[in-house]
């Protein structure tokens, strides 16, 4: 939000703890582990790789000053790992990663994309203190850290819309969301997607400010993502097919 590292480096952690996103400091202590999810027993399933990923986190400013500051845009395009799509279709598992040296801030052209709320060019030099910021000890850790871990805990819904409860491992902790799917099979290729809008108090944050609020990250952050993933083993040529059909 600031053109100052102290500001943008949290803005760009928010982005990991919410698919993306990070709290003001001091740093928060862990919270106690994250209650063990029991899974149907299942036949296993079909398994896909990821290929292609896009991850943006919208970040806004907000109080009083607000206009002293700037809104962002964070994203990766990452994301790896795997879906392993079973029958019944709440036993799928997915498992995927995110390294940290992937994240990229306030890109021109995602800027210019995210529209009139994200006016202008920010200069190299905010950007690389932004990143340089979040990828620190104090914030995301990532020398320690390295890598964002998502867990994929249950699925509900009926295709192609669902509901995922993901848990996702971040700077030695672990914090479980939910997560809208557009899930859509098409042959031997998966994609998935979806909008949603994630709050500093589902995480158990605080929302950073200065100047005794006048100036602030606003309490919601707004999510978008997509990931394309090919079935394990095949050239991806076939097309055809939807998640309620298969395996």
């Amino acid at each position: 939000m600031f053109d100052r590292p102290p500001w943008t480096g949290f803005l760009a952690a928010a982005l990991l703890a919410g698919l993306v996103s990070c709290a003001a400091p001091p740093r928060p202590a862990a919270g106690p582990p994250a209650p063990e999810t029991t899974r149907p027993p299942a036949a296993a399933g079909i398994l896909y790789e990821v290929f292609d990923s896009d991850v943006t986190l919208r970040v806004y400013r907000d109080g009083p000053l607000a206009q002293l500051g700037h809104n962002h845009v964070i994203a990766s395009t990452g994301l790896t790992g795997q879906v392993e799509l079973r029958r019944p279709l709440a036993t799928t598992t997915l498992a995927l990663e995110l390294p940290l040296e992937s994240l990229i801030v306030d890109d021109p052209a995602r800027r210019a994309e995210a529209g009139e709320e994200f006016p202008g060019e920010l200069n190299g030099p905010d950007r690389e203190g932004t990143r340089a910021n979040m990828l620190g000890a104090a914030l995301l850790d990532a020398a320690q850290f390295p890598v964002m871990l998502l867990e994929g805990l249950a699925i509900d819904g009926e295709s192609p819309d669902f509901s995922v409860t993901a848990r996702v491992s971040l700077a030695g902790r672990q914090r479980d969301i939910v997560v809208p799917v557009r899930l859509e099979l098409d042959g031997d290729w998966l994609t998935a997607s979806g909008r949603f809008t994630l709050t500093h108090a589902q995480l158990g944050l605080s929302p950073f400010s200065v100047a005794l609020g006048a100036l602030r990250v606003r309490e919601d952050i707004e999510v978008g993502y997509r990931l394309s993933a090919r079935r394990a083993g095949s050239g991806g040529s076939t097309r055809g097919g939807r998640p309620g059909d298969g395996p």
